[in-house]
């Protein structure tokens, strides 16, 4: 017959297994992690829309940003992988658009992407 340590031993173990096999079942259905994206305008005017969007098989995801004024930086996450790629469009002031694919080659999940007189361009 089990004395009272053995018996709290084995029941604390029995909650510490409880424990680990919940949390490695809540990991399992918990969605993915989130990109980050870093948008920088180092434009010399207010960029009035940008827009962000990217897909997959199951679902497609469209972010705009408004009134990015000259040298902002905003944070904005993504529901998608790192290396799969998304579109950055920008409305400049005249009307006219720019747009690029970005984060095609990177395996980080933080990306930069800048915004110049010169164009868009991904630094991950």
């Amino acid at each position: 017959m089990m004395d009272f340590k053995q018996l709290l031993l084995t029941g604390m173990g029995g909650v510490v297994l409880g424990v680990a096999a919940m949390m490695l079942w809540y990991g399992q259905q918990y969605p993915a992690r989130p990109l980050f994206v870093e948008i920088v305008n180092m434009r010399e005017e207010t960029l009035p829309l940008l827009k962000i969007e990217h897909g997959n098989d199951l679902s497609q995801e469209k972010i705009l940003l408004t009134q990015l004024q000259v040298g902002e930086t905003r944070w904005v996450t993504l529901n998608h992988e790192p290396g799969r790629g998304y579109s950055v469009e920008v409305q400049l002031p005249d009307g006219k658009k720019t747009e690029a694919c970005v984060g095609k080659l990177s395996s980080n999940w933080v990306n930069r992407v800048i915004i110049t007189n010169n164009g868009i361009f991904s630094k991950d």
